[in-house]
């Protein structure tokens, strides 16, 4: 007890003592109580069943919405809430989700259907606050994927820090986990393991045999009951959990939520389910849904799955970002999940992302996220809209809630506020919000490409250059591979095709300030990573020998707007040497924009990388064998570094040296001709970086970043760039701000550091635009962020020569928009790489062109958007 106190004072005096933003859990208290009685007014109300009401208010009683509507007056002595201005939702509901939890699988064997989440429910986790800031109430906690059939799993409310039974919602159906493909058989498991099944046949037939065995197991104790009437001294049967739970699978006690990717292992499991009588609720990630989704409808199961995540195994390659619109549009209940503490809080964007992909409206990109996961989860009784009578689950958000450019301000659960947004960075005062969604509902992906030709007009567009304010009706003329000329009275030539673009926007083509692509293509396939080499100093390496221009990412990338990358080797202490591509070219020469670009050097963390609790409840020795592999490391990096300062001085000065190929690579970094990369998140590791800059007089950028914000003014006066990303992650430390990933750019660009941003990726890198427009929403201003993406990434990387504005005589990497391209909802018309127009159509737009033709056929059941009346009085889908 002594040792915890001591450690508790440490850390608060520690925190009170620093000059930098911290979230301790009484900061982290709603300053509102309402005890589930409050009046929620002047907000736009969306209600979920179609209905938004302007300027409307809400009546919460005991927990309960008691009213709802334009004209209501609150009632004396009941807390009031003014929500004027702000955007008014149910809560979002993420229908799978393994948070707040101290295990996850139980990987023993094949089937473990006797364990509970239940019973490892953890209610102090962070995860559950952090949930709250993204407007999530309610959650299905699952078992993991280890298992053809896995635990049972629970339905909860985000009631942080609350006893666990009060996080579980009892009326909730009993849901189990079951597993298909990869995860059960183990395909990817870096262990030896000898663990039937190792096949698809064998997932099939471990269930087979598991439900044979249960029906046995029902049959005996049928006749036991049987028996017992005649004998009141007949022996039962052998009480056993796991086929207890099986049986009431086959008895329709329990709803099946099964992992799934590939379409026929889920046909494979729907007959097993008719088979055998039991009911599956719906399939969890169901990435190739969308190819028979005519059959899911028929059967009755839903789909709840990502919104655009793919390629990190081969059972996901054929995933496309479509899914969910062709699911819906056949008449599936379906959902878009999260699978992740981090994208949890951002679960509103993911859902605004099936407008952009499958031209869903906004009501029905809504319910994606509140409604139809309510009905997989058998909850929508409860909660999922905003009706009378239902609990008062509610997030309210500064801005339309779908837009990339705003953020939940409060969310309640059951009436009671358990989030209240705090500014601990003093950021609200200069972030974008949006009260409209911009929305284009031409059908992008029917548009002619461009025929060739040697020049190209692009008339009646707002163009925006970046380096000079907007033209409004402005002309864009290309020749060749460059711009000729923007402005609004610009000559066009007689021979160029001209291409009317009146009410688009014209950008420069968007860049990726560090990436992957073109490295890498399914990342649990090794044979298809080139990424890290061993051995920690490899200063020799060329990115650009190995990019493969056949990559699959690379036009689905483009789809977003991105028409450049750097793209970086990533192991050891120096990784090789990085190559500024175009994401458009028939080999990797023609790709080249610059290479070698830059030398890409990972800063060895230490303890830096740890929060300062954890290094107090580390063992001594823990602490000393961390320090002494973080100092080696360091030291042998400053030898490498001295050692290739010496051999530049020697043949500076004409010496005879022995030809060394490491050192030979070393020559234009270590003379600070071209940059050095420090990959370095922590404070300490930057500031690491910062000294041997200076030692060896190395021209530094930090990638990365994310204590940028302990650091930026020692950035910003050591004139150190910093490519910040990828924000797609978690507070580092229990004790950082929930939202200090996004509101760092914009704390380091008030610090005076210049900024550009990096997915850190190749297939999420079509994510990078919406990561840069949350920073918006997190104080960091609109026109600097189009800069970060543009001009700033091309001066950081050396092409600026080159690309990064619309001026003449740069090279013609252009997009044109129907929007902001930060925005998740805008669309892209046409792209140009190097004066070309390229087609944009990818692999993901030709599945989802020729599985959409499906739905237009005769199906088993007649398509439709699911509403609330296909749910019973339990919530199941009927």
């Amino acid at each position: 007890m002594g040792r915890w106190c001591v450690v508790v004072a440490f850390i608060l005096s520690a925190l009170a003592m620093a000059q930098e933003p911290v979230e301790l859990d009484e900061y982290r208290q709603p300053a509102i109580k309402t005890n589930g009685n409050c009046f929620i007014k002047g907000g736009t109300i969306w209600t979920g069943m179609g209905q938004v009401i302007e300027g409307g208010s809400i009546l919460v009683r005991d927990g309960k919405i008691a009213a709802i509507g334009k004209d209501l007056t609150p009632p004396d002595g009941i807390p009031v809430i003014d929500a004027t201005g702000k955007f008014i939702m149910p809560g979002i509901i993420d229908a799978h989700s393994h948070i707040a939890t101290d295990a996850v699988n139980e990987g023993t064997d094949s089937i473990t259907a006797e364990v509970r989440i239940h019973d490892v429910l953890v209610p102090q986790s962070l995860s559950i606050y952090r949930a709250l800031a993204g407007g999530v109430t309610a959650a299905l906690i699952l078992h993991g994927s280890a298992n053809a059939i896995g635990g049972q799993s629970v339905v909860v409310k985000m009631k942080w820090r609350q006893p666990a039974e009060r996080l579980i919602i009892p009326d909730a159906p009993r849901i189990i986990k079951f597993a298909l493909g990869e995860n059960p058989k183990r395909s990817n498991f870096t262990g030896e393991t000898v663990r039937f099944p190792t096949t698809r046949l064998g997932v099939e037939a471990v269930i087979r045999r598991a439900f044979d065995e249960a029906r046995r197991y029902m049959k005996a104790w049928e006749r036991y009951e049987r028996e017992r009437q005649r004998n009141p001294h007949a022996l039962p049967p052998r009480r056993d959990l796991r086929l207890e739970t099986l049986a009431d699978i086959l008895r329709g006690n329990i709803w099946v939520h099964c992992h799934a990717y590939r379409a026929d292992e889920m046909l494979m499991l729907v007959r097993l389910a008719k088979e055998y009588g039991f009911k599956i609720a719906a399939f969890q990630h169901a990435l190739e849904a969308y190819k028979i989704a005519p059959e899911l409808a028929a059967a009755g199961v839903g789909v709840s799955t990502f919104a655009d995540y793919w390629a990190y195994k081969v059972e996901a390659y054929d995933a496309i970002p479509y899914n969910a619109a062709i699911c819906l549009r056949a008449g599936i209940i379906t959902s878009v999940n999260s699978d992740s503490g981090e994208r949890m809080r951002r679960l509103n964007l993911e859902a605004a992302k099936c407008i952009k992909y499958g031209d869903l409206t906004p009501e029905e990109a809504l319910r994606l996220i509140t409604l139809y996961p309510a009905m997989q989860l058998g909850i929508a009784h409860r909660t999922g809209t905003l009706e009378v009578g239902k609990d008062a689950d509610i997030s309210i958000w500064d801005g339309h809630p779908l837009s990339v450019y705003s953020k939940c301000v409060m969310t309640l659960v059951d009436g009671e506020v358990l989030f209240m947004r705090r500014d601990a960075f003093g950021v609200d005062k200069t972030a974008t919000v949006r009260r409209e969604l911009s929305l284009c509902r031409t059908d992008h992906l029917a548009l002619p490409t461009p025929p060739p030709a040697r020049r190209y007009a692009i008339v009646g567009a707002t163009v925006y250059p970046i380096t000079q304010p907007p033209i409004e009706n402005g002309v864009v003329l290309i020749e060749g591979d460059r711009i000729k000329a923007v402005g609004k009275n610009v000559a066009i030539p007689k021979d160029a095709i001209v291409i009317n673009a009146k009410g688009l926007r014209v950008y420069p083509g968007l860049i990726d300030a560090g990436s992957v692509l073109g490295l890498t293509e399914i990342s649990a396939v090794r044979a298809t990573v080139d990424t890290s080499e061993s051995g920690d100093f490899q200063p020799d390496l060329q990115a650009l020998v190995a990019v493969n221009p056949a990559s699959e990412h690379f036009a689905i990338t483009r789809f977003v707007g991105i028409t450049a990358a750097l793209t970086r080797p990533t192991g050891g202490v120096i990784s090789g040497q990085s190559a500024v591509i175009h994401l458009a070219g028939w080999t990797p020469d023609e790709m080249r924009l610059k290479s070698p670009a830059a030398l890409h050097l990972n800063v060895p963390e230490g303890l830096g990388g740890l929060p300062s609790f954890v290094r107090l409840m580390m063992e001594p020795q823990q602490i000393q064998q961390l320090l002494e592999e973080s100092g080696t490391r360091l030291q042998r990096l400053r030898d490498f570094l001295r050692r290739a300062k010496l051999y530049a001085e020697a043949k500076s000065k004409g010496a005879e040296v022995a030809f060394d190929p490491r050192f030979e690579a070393m020559l234009p970094y270590i003379t600070g001709k071209l940059p050095v990369i420090f990959h370095a998140n922590s404070a300490r590791s930057i500031r690491t970086a910062l000294q041997l800059a200076d030692e060896f007089g190395l021209k530094a950028v930090i990638a990365g970043g994310r204590y940028g914000w302990k650091v930026a003014d020692l950035l910003a006066q050591k004139k150190v760039p910093v490519i910040v990303g990828p924000l797609w992650t978690l507070p580092a430390s229990d004790y950082d701000p929930y939202d200090a990933p996004w509101a760092n750019p914009a704390v380091l660009h008030r610090a005076g550091v210049k900024i550009a941003f990096q997915s850190a990726s190749a297939a999420t890198a079509r994510d990078l635009p919406y990561q840069v427009g949350i920073a918006c929403a997190f104080g960091l201003p609109h026109e600097e962020a189009l800069k970060a993406v543009t001009i700033n990434a091309a001066e950081i990387l050396g092409v600026a020569d080159q690309l990064g504005s619309l001026e003449a005589g740069k090279v013609a990497n252009l997009i044109v928009t129907d929007g902001d391209p930060l925005e998740v909802t805008t669309n892209l018309h046409y792209l140009f790489i190097a004066g070309k127009p390229v087609p944009l159509e990818s692999r993901h737009t030709r599945l989802y062109l020729q599985y959409r033709q499906r739905l237009a056929q005769p199906m088993p059941l007649a398509s439709g958007q699911p509403t609330s009346q296909q749910v019973s009085s339990s919530g199941a889908t009927q």
